[in-house]
């Protein structure tokens, strides 16, 4: 599997899917969920308020895949990154990998992009949440031919990709 790093928005991303880092909640109010909710609609929250409904509480670490509204995605992978709390660990960011490796699987898609898993509402280190990503990327059995880790800050991403590759 080839990794990658794009700076900018989850939602430019050049793949066939992308990934949220969320809340147990799924409310696509903030950071990658916001944008997703903002740019591919209203119906992909409402397909999360009604996994949300069928199934709570979601654990962190888990994955929930919907449609992409009227983004031009596949699908949307939402990663539960954190607790109700919003902590989060190095521990439940390689399950969110390996889980969105595996719901990717299922649906075929061969180019996956993910953000920096809970450096946003959970506030986990960014260098930490990359180095568990890196090591869990590097060892994952997929079918996924490409993962794009997505880093908002331009000035980020040799850091990214140093941290991800070793």
């Amino acid at each position: 599997m080839k990794t990658t790093i794009f700076a900018g928005d989850i939602t430019e991303a050049p793949a066939d899917a992308i990934c949220t880092s969320t809340n147990p909640r799924l409310s696509l109010a903030m950071g990658t969920g916001g944008a997703v909710r903002e740019r591919g609609g209203l119906s992909i929250l409402r397909e999360c308020e009604a996994i949300v409904a069928a199934s709570p509480p979601l654990r962190a670490g888990s994955v929930h895949v919907t449609s992409a509204g009227t983004l031009p995605y596949r699908k949307v992978i939402h990663c539960v990154a954190s607790d109700a709390s919003h902590n989060s660990s190095a521990s439940i960011i390689r399950t969110c990998v390996l889980n969105a490796l595996a719901a990717a699987d299922g649906e075929g898609i061969a180019r996956l992009a993910m953000p920096v898993f809970a450096t946003g509402h959970a506030h986990f280190r960014f260098r930490e949440a990359l180095a568990a990503m890196g090591e869990t990327l590097r060892s994952a059995s997929t079918d996924v031919a490409e993962v794009i880790v997505v880093v908002e800050e331009a000035d980020r991403v040799e850091e990214a990709r140093l941290l991800i590759q070793s």
